[in-house]
């Protein structure tokens, strides 16, 4: 008993070694930054606790503890916007923008819920005689700061509501989401004013100035200058192919020099005259001249995209993500399953494996309802046979074979040796699903990479 005691010790080790291990860099960042916020908030109530004595009465004060959700709450925040930024040279601290984007989407709503819970730890002390739960509730109840702080409580409130929501088209969420910056600036303005530790202690308040401005920096590059001032390729518009009835390849040319890239990134391009900017894989292969991105027509925009005509002028910016296997060298064999227009990062891979002499074995599935709703299929057969690398392609028909599972995936590739990785592009549902079945089966986490097929 004591020997099997140790063994299950050992894996569970083991298991917590491979997850922090696999823990995006984004994630290591806002642990640090957290670290730090409270560290200087710890010091600083330290050093303010003689002058700021708590309140005698019948209801605890929660206001310290408040304070330091508030701090925190700026330090996500801070965070987060910094990993929208689109600035490559930023990229590497979050793992590549598609997970930074991943960890905006986990960062926000606990930024939102620190923000709720600061506010209700001070009903307490508002409960004492002379106070006023309404002067803490209602915008402009009582005169001055008060007033508007809670006019922001509401506008956060509010925000949150619809921007988790998912009802708004991504045209809408995204202007919405431009609206990040000044809220975070509002709420930001009121802790730097109103926080009694912040105020009084020095090394905190130039840390959370830090933030501040980090954040904001982020904000303003992203939505007001980056459409002037980042890189740009001109491209102009060579062919439009309607693959299936909703997607869509555009083949675009460069007109000056061209974007170098690795197979699996992404790209985000602009029509000249609209200002939204949207994310697409490329499907190409670095090796060739033309650029392609493979789009699956969900909205006004990518609707849009037909009335294009050929010579029309695109603007790309990019490229970002982490999701090529050049990133994980040391994996020689490697799964990679795409599911629906999540197939189109390894279309760029898998062309790029015929001019490429860095062998590996790849097993390759392509996952769609039925054939109908799989485009690509008599491509990849078309390239398979071509590539340097020892490739085994199935289309895999959920209509006819049901889901595919981690199980029958592995049945074809084990041992689980060291050598072998997954890697996953489809909804944010089928990532979660077969990372859990990949993790159930034994292979580490570090050992899969995945691309949830959403920007918002």
């Amino acid at each position: 008993m004591a020997k099997e005691g140790m063994t299950g010790m050992r894996m569970g080790l083991q298991t917590i070694r491979h997850r922090l291990v696999a823990m995006a860099p984004g994630w290591w960042l806002t642990l640090a930054a957290l670290i730090i916020t409270t560290l200087l908030w710890g010091l600083g109530r330290a050093a303010i606790s003689d002058a700021d004595p708590l309140p005698a009465g019948p209801l605890p004060d929660w206001r310290p503890p408040s304070l330091l959700l508030s701090a925190w709450s700026i330090t996500l925040m801070a965070v987060l916007l910094l990993s929208t930024a689109r600035a490559r040279s930023i990229e590497p601290l979050f793992g590549g923008l598609d997970r930074a984007v991943r960890l905006h989407r986990q960062l926000g709503p606990i930024a939102i819920g620190l923000v709720l819970v600061h506010v209700a730890l001070y009903i307490p002390s508002e409960l004492r005689p002379g106070g006023s739960v309404a002067g803490l509730l209602i915008p402009f109840w009582s005169g001055g700061a008060a007033g508007f702080n809670a006019l922001i409580l509401w506008v956060v409130i509010l925000w949150t509501g619809l921007a988790y929501s998912g009802r708004l088209r991504y045209e809408r969420w995204l202007s919405l989401h431009g609206l990040l910056g000044p809220i975070f600036i509002a709420t930001a303005a009121h802790a730097l004013g109103a926080g009694p530790t912040i105020r009084a202690y020095e090394p905190l308040r130039f840390w959370m100035w830090v933030l501040v401005l980090t954040g904001a920096g982020a904000w303003v590059w992203r939505v007001l200058l980056y459409r002037r001032l980042a890189p740009r390729y001109p491209y102009r518009l060579r062919a439009l192919r309607q693959v299936s009835d909703d997607t869509l390849d555009l083949v675009l040319r460069p007109t000056a020099r061209r974007m170098i890239y690795e197979p699996g990134t992404f790209v985000f391009i602009a029509r000249p005259g609209l200002a939204e900017l949207h994310p697409f894989s490329i499907s190409s292969s670095p090796a060739e001249r033309d650029l392609r991105v493979s789009i699956r027509m969900a909205g006004d925009f990518t609707r849009g995209l037909v009335t294009l005509a050929p010579e029309d002028p695109i603007d790309v910016f990019g490229p970002f993500g982490g999701f090529s296997p050049h990133r994980h060298g040391r994996h020689r064999r490697m799964i990679w399953i795409g599911a629906g227009i999540g197939i189109t990062p390894f279309l760029g891979m898998l062309r790029f494996e015929t001019v490429n002499d860095d062998f590996r074995r790849v097993w390759l599935w392509y996952l769609a309802r039925d054939a109908a709703h799989a485009p690509y299929d008599a491509e990849i057969r078309e390239t398979v046979p071509k590539a340097e690398s020892w490739i085994d392609y199935e289309l895999w028909t959920t209509a006819d074979r049901g889901r595919l599972t981690a199980a029958r995936v592995l049945e074809t590739v084990r041992p689980l040796d060291d050598g072998i990785a997954v890697m996953l592009c489809g909804t944010p549902a089928f990532v979660r699903d077969m990372t859990r079945q990949f993790l159930a089966e034994g292979l580490a986490p570090d050992r899969i990479i995945a691309e949830d097929f959403r920007f918002r």
